[in-house]
């Protein structure tokens, strides 16, 4: 297993995950005698234009979303599936480096394990990398937005989308 996370913010944003801050994961297995252990997870909390902005004005001076850009330009970007994640997720968020859980619920996210299922275990509980195809999020283009949860494998088939 080789995989990391890593915070873009300030170390108190990154923290106490409060915005401006983009937290991304990936995981991957790889093993050329054992197939089945082979596998790739992606996962991204809300990446925004807006937030990418706010994150950049943290270190330039005067840059401004609400000046900068229109707003539906500002909102458009990557979401997790739940549209109520942010009340969903919000007491499962501690530290980054203390965190109490990693729910993948808080993200939108990819896998792809080719044969089998794969846990990646946590101090704080464990993520399950379904076996097959798998991705979760919400795109928003200018107020416009399409959301897709998807599992495909030899045993299941599962699409819930939705979009404006």
């Amino acid at each position: 297993l080789l995989g990391g996370a890593v915070c873009l913010g300030k170390r108190n944003n990154c923290e106490t995950r409060t915005a401006p801050y983009i937290e991304g994961r990936a995981y991957v297995g790889v093993s050329a005698t054992l197939p089945e252990d082979n596998f790739f997870l992606a996962m991204v909390s809300e990446l925004t234009v807006g937030g990418i902005i706010d994150l950049v004005s943290d270190y330039v001076p005067g840059l401004n979303t609400a000046v900068s850009i229109p707003a539906k330009l500002a909102q458009s970007g990557i979401y997790p599936f739940a549209t109520d994640y942010k009340t969903r997720c919000a007491g499962l968020l501690g530290a980054y480096r203390n965190e109490t859980t990693l729910d993948p619920d808080c993200f939108a996210f990819m896998s792809f394990s080719p044969i089998a299922e794969h846990v990646i275990s946590f101090r704080s509980g464990d993520v399950v990398v379904p076996a097959g195809v798998a991705l979760q999020g919400r795109l928003d283009f200018l107020g416009w937005e399409i959301a897709v949860r998807l599992a495909v494998s030899t045993t299941r088939f599962l699409i819930d989308a939705w979009m404006d």
